[in-house]
């Protein structure tokens, strides 16, 4: 990316978002990681729906999962007493209710489980018996390939503060934001950057973002099994340089954050990204160190005080 110098330090060209706006935007990447973008006119396909059952928390997923499996058989039971319940051979409408004896049945078929109780009879019910089974082999196999593909998809575990502070450094002040590992194992390779957002208003009202590189003191590390804070030096060069409160708010800045690092769990690189508003920013405060060794001198971590803060 072509890199130019600016009256706020390093700016830099468009990096994908875009510069010119009618108004001012709300923040680009929430603070989860998403884009904070709504897609209109997009057409979506089963790899669509594939990705989105990849990525979707666990809860959500076996509960989709469930509600599937009880769907395809309620549909299929409605067929079932459609045809006659008298042609499923072990039905007795003295063992219960007829709908849930030919719903079990359908749940046997489906998951083709036989406990030998009961059996379609004639051709439409033995049709669609071999309809279900068929559609139940290819629902455990997706459900099957989805599994796989949650477990097996690369996935970062990096936790970042909630906010970013705003405090003293050497002779000046910094911006400094935390994250860590929350896995055991140890990335290799770490690499951060920075890219702040500020927009600019024309005469007209219209909005143009403009983009900057703040410079870190320590963009990339060897080893993370900690924590690492992130430090921008205010000097100079800075992008920030002689901006205030006020300043920050007018300019609608957004810190956009990007971090890569190679997992030798998945035998690939990870990467995850965070963003800060003006909002997420505290001033004159620093954060507390969370890692020091034991009694044993084996070094301790505590991931639940990442957002620890102490008085400069």
């Amino acid at each position: 990316m072509k890199e130019e110098s600016g009256q706020k330090g390093q700016q830099i060209n468009d990096p994908g978002i875009g510069t010119q706006f009618e108004r001012a935007t709300k923040r680009v990447i929430n603070p989860d990681g998403s884009y904070n973008i709504h897609r209109k006119g997009v057409r979506h396909g089963i790899r669509d729906i594939f990705r989105y059952l990849t990525e979707i928390p666990w809860p959500k997923f076996f509960l989709l999962l469930f509600c599937g499996y009880v769907v395809i058989n309620v549909f299929f039971t409605i067929i079932y007493l459609i045809c006659g319940f008298e042609n499923i051979a072990g039905i007795d409408p003295k063992n219960g209710n007829v709908y849930f004896q030919a719903f079990f049945f359908s749940i046997q078929t489906f998951t083709t489980v036989g406990y030998g109780t009961l059996a379609p009879l004639g051709v439409a019910t033995q049709t669609v018996a071999a309809i279900e089974a068929f559609v139940g082999f290819m629902s455990f196999s997706l459900a099957t390939g989805l599994l796989y593909g949650r477990f097996s998809r690369p996935t970062s575990r990096i936790v970042f503060s909630d906010h970013i502070l705003y405090s003293k450094h050497k002779d000046g002040y910094s911006f400094k934001l935390k994250l860590a590992n929350e896995r055991d194992t140890v990335l290799l390779e770490a690499e951060a950057k920075i890219i702040a957002t500020f927009d600019e208003v024309d005469e007209k009202g219209d909005i143009t973002k403009r983009y900057f590189r703040p410079v870190l003191e320590i963009d990339h590390i060897d080893l993370m099994p900690f924590t690492w804070t992130l430090v921008h030096y205010i000097d100079n060069d800075s992008p920030f340089f002689g901006m205030d409160k006020d300043d920050l708010l007018k300019a609608n800045v957004e810190f956009l954050i990007m971090f890569k690092a190679y997992s030798e769990v998945f035998g690939t690189y990870i990467h995850t990204r965070k963003s800060y508003t003006e909002e997420d920013i505290i001033w004159n405060k620093n954060f507390r160190k969370i890692f020091n060794p034991n009694a044993h001198g084996i070094i301790e971590l505590d991931i639940r005080e990442i957002n620890d803060l102490i008085d400069e």
